[in-house]
C-alpha cells in the first residue's frame, strides 16, 4: 500500500470519527458523550479508536476547529460575494438566518461553547481566537456593506456577533419567530 493510500484511509477513519462524535455531541452534549459511544457509532472497537484518537479532548478540539473554519469561511464567501446592487438588508438578513438557524451546527455550536466556558480552557482559548477573527471579518464586511457611512464598524460588529449568538441561542430555545427582516432593517439604516 502506497504512503498515499495510508493517509488516505488516516484521513477517512478520522473523519468517519469526527462526523460520528460530531452527530453524538449535538445529540446528547460534550459530557453526556463517552469514547465507547462514539466508537460503536462508528462501528470500530474503542482500541481502534484509540489509535486515531488518544483522548476525547482530541477529538474535540478537531470537532472545534472544523465548526470553526466553517463559521469562518461562511462570514468570509459572505464578504465576497457581495454584490453591489444588493440591499444591504437583504444581506444581513441572509448572514443571521444562516448562521443562526442552523440545526445540528447551532446546537454543536453551544455543546462546545458551554464546553469551553465552564471547563476547558484550551477550547475557551480557540473560541476566543475565532471570535476575535470572525468579528474582524464582520467588521470588514460591514464596511462593504454599509459603504462610507460614519458608523464605528468595530462596534457594530461586535453588535452583530453578540446578535448572532443569542439567535442562535433563541432559535435553539424555539422561543418565538425571531424578526430577522426587521432586524436586519434596523442594521442596514446605521449610519
Amino acid at each position: 500500500m502506497s504512503k498515499e493510500d495510508t493517509e488516505g484511509q488516516l484521513t477517512s477513519a478520522r473523519q468517519s470519527i469526527l462526523d460520528a462524535a460530531s452527530k453524538l455531541i449535538a445529540q446528547k452534549g460534550v459530557k453526556n458523550t463517552s469514547l465507547a459511544d462514539i466508537s460503536k457509532e462508528v462501528g470500530i472497537s474503542k482500541g481502534t479508536l484509540y489509535y486515531y484518537y488518544s483522548n476525547k479532548n482530541d477529538i474535540i478540539y478537531d470537532i472545534a476547529d472544523i465548526h470553526l473554519k466553517q463559521i469562518t469561511e461562511e462570514l468570509l464567501s459572505w464578504i465576497d460575494n457581495i454584490e453591489q446592487n444588493i440591499a444591504p438588508e437583504e444581506i444581513l438578513k441572509v448572514v443571521f438566518e444562516r448562521i443562526s438557524t442552523a440545526e445540528t451546527r447551532g446546537k454543536l455550536h453551544l455543546y462546545l461553547i458551554s464546553d469551553a466556558v465552564t471547563s476547558n480552557e484550551p477550547l475557551k482559548q480557540r473560541f476566543r481566537e475565532k471570535y476575535k477573527e470572525w468579528r474582524i471579518t464582520l467588521e470588514d464586511g460591514l464596511r462593504k456593506v454599509l459603504k462610507n457611512r460614519t458608523a464605528d464598524y468595530s462596534v457594530l460588529s461586535y453588535i452583530i456577533l453578540a446578535a448572532l449568538d443569542g439567535f442562535t441561542i433563541q432559535w435553539r430555545l424555539g422561543v418565538e419567530k425571531i424578526p430577522i427582516d426587521g432586524i436586519a432593517d434596523i442594521f442596514s439604516k446605521v449610519e
